[in-house]
């Protein structure tokens, strides 16, 4: 019973923390869509290799929405950072969120893809993805980017022209630190993340 109760508060904990954070900075790329009470959400049930691993993130986390009738043609491991800017707000100096830079690599660890910008994807062979957050869901990875999914649009013939759907997951790191202050304005931080990109058609 005592070890359910230090797993309940560090859940809670974990949660409350995403949520003081503003939304540019916890999505890690694009102001968060609405997210849905786990009820209301359709397939919400673990699913395969988009199911969060560990009691913890099922227990307190509905699972990343499954693409409609997507089916899986590529999964990279990538790594790199997420860019932020040390701004002024509002409410004080925030790290605002303006770019990732990461390489994806397949299981032999070959350089397939780069993602960048406007939740862009280009391929080696010239193909490119733009993405738009659907949805998403806090990973289950203390002080780690949250999981996506992204609905793509594509450009040029190549391995990307068919993918309709991305999901970023299993995150590690990428979070910035909840503000910075006066003699940092203006400067750049460089927050180092992994993560899983799947692609789907």
């Amino acid at each position: 019973m005592r070890g359910g109760s230090a797993l309940g508060q560090r859940a809670r904990r974990s949660v409350a923390a995403l949520c003081a954070l503003p939304a540019v900075l916890v999505l890690g790329c694009a102001q968060a869509p609405p997210v849905e009470p786990t009820s209301s959400v359709p397939g919400s049930e673990a699913r395969g290799a988009g199911a969060a691993p560990g009691a913890l993130y099922s227990m307190f986390h509905r699972p990343l929405k499954a693409p409609e009738a997507g089916v899986e043609v590529l999964r990279l491991s990538g790594r790199g950072a997420q860019i932020f800017r040390c701004e002024s707000q509002a409410a004080g100096a925030r790290w605002i969120y303006r770019l990732p830079e990461a390489e994806l690599r397949d299981a032999q660890g070959t350089v397939l893809v780069r993602h960048g910008a406007n939740l862009s994807f280009e391929h080696v062979d010239g193909s490119r993805l733009f993405g738009e957050i659907l949805d998403h869901v806090p990973s289950p990875n203390d002080d780690s980017l949250p999981w996506l999914l992204l609905k793509t649009r594509a450009y040029g013939p190549g391995a990307l022209s068919a993918i309709t759907y991305v999901e970023r997951i299993n995150t590690v790191g990428g979070m910035p630190p909840a503000s910075c202050d006066a003699a940092q304005l203006n400067q750049v931080l460089r927050v180092p993340f992994s993560a899983d990109f799947v692609f789907f058609r």
